[in-house]
């Protein structure tokens, strides 16, 4: 056996002591603060970081899109899409309604004047009142459709919709309905998840899966141009033309990846990495890395292709043997699941005590800013109320260690979280009711709302912090120079080069936990900031101009 050094010896114990006192990443301090205390959402589903420093929201229920002030909780309403659909009160809500939203990069590289201003959105807008579907008796059938906006930061309006897809169909089981985009060989594409429909299952028992259909668009993940690319159809215009698959008439399909059941959850990493996060059926919620063409199982296959499902029931069909349904699909197995059952089928029809924990979006934390928590995966649940952190390798192809928010605990049923620019907060939204929003339950679920039900909560870390870079930050493209000194200060800091901005700017002084400790607005073009009630360390200021655009952030040291 090869003894280690005394140099080996010594890191270890260095090691082990480092670990210890820090927990590499685990049980980080958090403040929670909700954003909105004065009026509840119905319901979050979609929550991004917008371009402007603003919580971009759309309300699933009231089929708004809403953009939030994360400091004051002030809401202004972008655009209201109740009257675009063709149903008010179903015998059972589509699950979801108005869902993903996706942000065109453009409008974050180049705030405050992008060239391409574009939303996308997703949402449910036909019922086929005709099918029945009361009383669980029956599928229940719509269709959905992804749209594209363009935003006018002047009115703060959504417009100008333009049909990028109508004819993807719809459940009130399994929508998914997430939107992200993402690069592909160095060209942002959107990306849209789309569930099985619930087929096989409870009132949608006798609908046909499709997930393992190739050519269908049930259960899978398209791919989308952000802009039609001149094909002579409108529809195959949004289509890539190196998309992996085609009909029977040779055309470019919408699939990018397939057999899946119900992926809630999908984002890019900065290298190009695509995770998704999926419901499973009674154990097994999967933790996947997208590839083009790649087949995931869905319903011969839950979680790993371990036979933990053999002898049991997928989608209202008998599995024999998950290990030979992998190898003839070459289903490609999740890179961690939350969590494995031995034997699911022994579970019985208790929904709540089932080891899922029903992950409803995915987002990636790329950023130093907290201590070990780069590469990390963070993933909201709908039971139990819990933010779960699954820190990934160098590579991003394994899990190696994973812990949850301890804050989050059992704080609302989570809908989508988004992370701020500096790495310092985390926002979560919590559904305004209901156990399940599918079939199992109603739109208020039976039972007592969640906590914090219609609230959006902000996580603010105030543990130690290694490194804001605030380089890396995504900001505004400068347009003018403006100065923040001295660095380090000691009472005042003076701001200086501002006489093109439009006024008044307001400017906010936050410590190192993201708590506000400063703010206001002032009409000149050169003015300064009392320090002097703060104490030493280090401080984060903003500057805005009077459209609210982010002008600069800066780290300052008080002295």
């Amino acid at each position: 056996m090869i003894k280690p050094s005394r140099g080996r010896l010594f890191f270890f114990f260095f090691l082990l002591f480092f670990s210890n006192a820090v927990g590499f990443g685990q049980n980080e301090p958090f403040s929670v603060r909700v954003v909105n205390p004065g009026y509840q959402l119905n319901s979050a589903w979609e929550l991004t970081y917008g371009p402007d420093d603003s919580l971009w929201v759309t309300e699933n229920f009231d089929y708004k899109v809403d953009r939030i002030d994360p400091l004051t909780g002030g809401k202004t309403l972008l655009i209201d899409l109740s009257g675009s659909r063709n149903f008010t009160s179903p015998p059972k809500w589509p699950q979801g309604g108005l869902m993903g939203m996706a942000i065109h990069p453009a409008m974050y590289n180049e705030w405050p004047t992008p060239s391409r201003p574009f939303v996308y959105l997703a949402y449910v807008y036909s019922y086929a009142a005709t099918t029945g579907c009361n009383n669980n008796t029956g599928p229940c059938f719509f269709k959905t459709k992804i749209v594209r906006y363009s935003y006018n930061r002047a009115t703060h309006m959504l417009s100008n919709e333009k049909t990028i897809i109508s004819t993807l169909n719809g459940s009130n089981d399994h929508n998914s309905g997430r939107l992200t985009i993402g690069n592909v060989n160095g060209q942002p594409y959107l990306f849209y998840t789309i569930g099985d429909m619930g087929a096989g299952q409870f009132n949608n028992a006798s609908r046909t899966n499709r997930a393992q259909t190739r050519d269908t668009l049930e259960g899978k993940i398209l791919r989308f141009n952000l802009e039609p690319d001149g094909d002579a159809s409108v529809a195959d215009s949004w289509i890539p033309n190196d998309n992996p698959f085609t009909d029977v008439l040779r055309k470019n399909t919408a699939v990018w990846s397939w057999a899946h059941r119900n992926a809630q959850g999908i984002v890019f990493s900065k290298n190009g990495d695509l995770y998704q996060s999926e419901h499973q059926d009674k154990s097994d919620d999967e933790v996947n890395v997208i590839v083009k063409a790649g087949n995931y199982g869905w319903p011969k296959v839950s979680g790993y292709c371990d036979g933990n499902y053999d002898g049991s029931m997928l989608a209202n069909q008998t599995i024999t043997s998950e290990a030979t349904n992998c190898a003839n699909l070459s289903a490609i197995e999740p890179i961690y699941t939350l969590f494995t059952a031995p034997n699911p089928s022994a579970l019985g029809s208790g929904y709540l005590s089932w080891p899922t924990v029903a992950p409803s979006s995915i987002d990636i934390y790329e950023s130093t800013t907290i201590p070990f928590w780069n590469k990390s995966l963070l993933i909201p649940t709908l039971k139990a109320g819990k933010i779960y952190r699954l820190h990934l390798n160098n590579a991003g192809t394994a899990v190696v260690d994973t812990s949850t928010i301890v804050a989050s605990r059992g704080a609302g049923r989570f809908r989508d979280i988004c992370i701020s620019q500096d790495g310092l907060k985390i926002y979560a939204a919590c559904d305004i009711s209901g156990q399940t929003s599918g079939p199992t339950g109603s739109y208020n679920g039976g039972g007592t709302p969640p906590p914090n039900a219609g609230r959006i909560l902000e996580f603010a870390y105030v543990g130690a912090v290694l490194s804001i870079k605030t380089d890396s930050i995504k900001k505004p493209k400068p347009f003018v120079q403006l100065v923040v000194s001295p660095n380090p200060a000691s009472n005042f800091i003076n701001v200086s080069g501002i006489s093109n901005i439009k006024k008044p700017v307001t400017y906010d002084v936050s410590d190192a936990s993201g708590r506000l400790l400063i703010s206001g607005k002032n009409l000149s073009d050169n003015f300064s900031i009392d320090l002097r009630h703060l104490s030493a360390g280090l401080y984060i200021v903003r500057l805005k101009n009077a459209y609210d655009a982010l002008i600069v952030t800066k780290k300052i040291i008080k002295q």
